[in-house]
């Protein structure tokens, strides 16, 4: 019994450096995502990383969660695509583009415009252009921005600026796609309201992070 008592004694002490630990590292993961926050407000990026100066690196990453509240709402936002957007079973399931652009509408995160107009608007010659169209989706912002950089030969900024342009208007041209096919080729702005409130009434869209450190070793907590 005298064993099972330095067991229970060290385990106790063990729970109880945990318990510090663990608060010590929420208080520091706290001070990350709020350095984080400064570093990705009103950008496309998704993720920033850090890393100290024993090679340590830290990333918090943001993710949409697009959960759906009032599914029989679905089709009727979606319309004669909705077969192509939304995977029903007991459950629905939304794919990927479908995700975007509910994400898009909750967050406000559109413009009118198109992908051509801003490509057709940089000062590089024609090639480039076309090439820019091939490549550049407005789907992953940072790997646009680097797009534009190489082929447009932009600055990080003047990239970083016009990527975030085409993710909005990318995101606008997948909305009125399928508000078109559902009202005649039409778009107004009641229309356009109309969608919205389906939209805010029909899914919840919470938008976290990610924290992930990777230590000098190569083992990964998240």
């Amino acid at each position: 019994m005298e064993n099972l008592s330095a067991v229970i004694d060290r385990m106790a002490e063990i729970s109880a450096a945990k318990k510090a630990l663990s608060e010590e590292y929420d208080t520091l993961q706290a001070m990350l995502l709020v350095e984080a926050e400064k570093e990705l407000t009103d950008t496309k990026l998704k993720s920033v990383s850090w890393v100290s100066g024993n090679k340590n690196t830290a990333a918090v990453t943001i993710s949409d969660t697009v959960s759906v509240v009032a599914g029989e709402l679905l089709e009727s936002i979606f319309g004669a695509v909705y077969p192509s957007m939304v995977e029903q079973k007991t459950t629905y399931t939304l794919k990927a583009p479908a995700k975007r652009i509910l994400s898009a509408i909750w967050h406000g995160e559109y413009c009118e415009g198109s992908v051509l107009d801003i490509i057709s608007r940089l000062e590089c010659d024609d090639k480039a252009k076309r090439v820019l169209l091939k490549k550049v989706k407005g789907i992953s912002f940072e790997k646009d921005k680097q797009n534009l950089m190489k082929i447009a030969g932009l600055s990080e900024t003047e990239a970083s600026d016009t990527a975030y342009l085409i993710n909005e208007a990318a995101a606008w041209e997948n909305i009125c796609t399928f508000v078109k096919v559902n009202n005649d080729n039409q778009i107004t702005e009641d229309i356009l309201c109309d969608v919205i409130t389906k939209v805010n009434a029909a899914v919840n869209v919470s938008r976290g992070m990610k924290t992930e450190i990777i230590a000098a070793g190569g083992d990964t907590d998240e």
